[in-house]
């Protein structure tokens, strides 16, 4: 658990300043105690009160976290690696995190469903941390497992479920918006892009990515246009996008960027590699997940990447639940928005 000397520490300042302005004791600088709450909220710090209203209650509090667990979906990864972090800092508090980990393809026995039936019903939680697009399944196996409704945070992706309690994710049109103008930037507002994912084209965050893009792209580039968007769908092997795209942009010369919508997507450029292709191409990819792809973007192989704070989504998910079941204290909004940051070969 993040403490007022770690904060200190991060901030250069001392722990009685962290402590004034976390505690509201004393006069500090505006500046200086914005600067510390921005901290402390980056590094999760969760205040004491929390184990003192826990402790009072004497609730013995298990939270389930459902993740994907899968080598096509490092992204996942990187988002349960930050919630196991926070996780540690909440047993003090007597709280237990139960990680659910699942495939991206649910078993063919049983199917997605069976799945859930499998590995949800048994323990009895007292709240969910979900990846959205899950979170209705989930409503919907625990209804017929007879359990009582219990909050739900969503994580990543968005969902509809009336037992949802918040959402902690970024804004997918602003990211594709940000993707736009990165175009932009790299072909003096010229830019003509190839948009292409591994995905079927309807998962939210692509669809959300490609509308904020075109969106940026009619407001303020007229002189940008889209080539093609090229998807995978649900069947078939990664590298038969990779072939699709390799045709697009050969028969395509007039392709200057080459926008890979989701994270996994980066995996693409292993095929484009030494191909004529990639010396006249631009590819502007998002979340940096690997050290492969960390050392694509060193290379110049990949132009740049638009990262989302995985590791922030786990770990709020924890914090807005365990607020709420210990202290009582529901989230201040329905939507905790992420930060965009922009990670090139300069900067990783």
């Amino acid at each position: 658990m993040v403490t007022i000397r770690d904060i200190a520490l991060e901030a250069g300042v001392s722990r009685g300043t962290v402590d004034r302005v976390l505690n509201g004791r004393g006069r500090v600088k505006a500046d200086k105690a914005e600067r510390i709450k921005e901290i402390a909220e980056r590094m999760g710090y969760q205040p004491n009160i929390a184990g003192r209203g826990l402790a009072a209650s004497k609730k013995r509090l298990k939270i389930g976290f459902v993740y994907i667990d899968d080598e096509e979906s490092p992204y996942h990864k990187v988002v349960c690696a930050g919630a196991k972090e926070y996780a540690k800092g909440l047993m003090q508090y007597g709280v237990e995190v139960i990680f659910f980990p699942f495939k991206r393809q649910p078993s063919k026995e049983q199917g997605m469903m069976g799945d859930f039936r499998e590995k949800l019903g048994r323990p009895e939680i007292d709240g969910w941390a979900i990846l959205g697009m899950m979170a209705e399944l989930l409503k919907e196996v625990l209804t017929e497992l007879g359990k009582e409704k219990t909050p739900i945070v969503m994580y990543n992706i968005d969902g509809e479920c009336d037992w949802k309690l918040s959402y902690v994710g970024c804004d997918y049109m602003q990211a594709g918006r940000v993707a736009c103008g990165l175009a932009a930037l790299m072909t003096g507002g010229r830019g003509n892009v190839c948009i292409a994912s591994f995905d079927p084209g309807i998962i939210s965050s692509s669809v959300l990515r490609i509308r904020g893009f075109e969106a940026e792209m009619a407001e303020k580039y007229p002189c940008m246009q889209i080539s093609g968007k090229l998807f995978l769908g649900d069947s078939g092997e990664f590298s038969e996008l990779s072939s699709k795209i390799i045709a697009h942009l050969k028969e395509h010369q007039e392709v200057n960027i080459l926008y890979l919508v989701n994270p996994e997507d980066y995996r693409v450029c292993f095929e484009l590699s030494g191909t004529p292709v990639l010396d006249r191409i631009e590819i502007i990819t998002n979340d940096l997940v690997t050290e492969k792809q960390r050392e694509m973007i060193r290379k110049g192989d990949i132009a740049v990447t638009i990262c989302q704070e995985p590791e922030k989504q786990g770990r709020k998910a924890l914090e807005i639940l365990f607020n709420y079941l210990a202290l009582g204290i529901k989230p201040e909004s329905d939507w905790y928005k992420t930060e965009l940051s922009i990670q090139i070969g300069q900067n990783i």
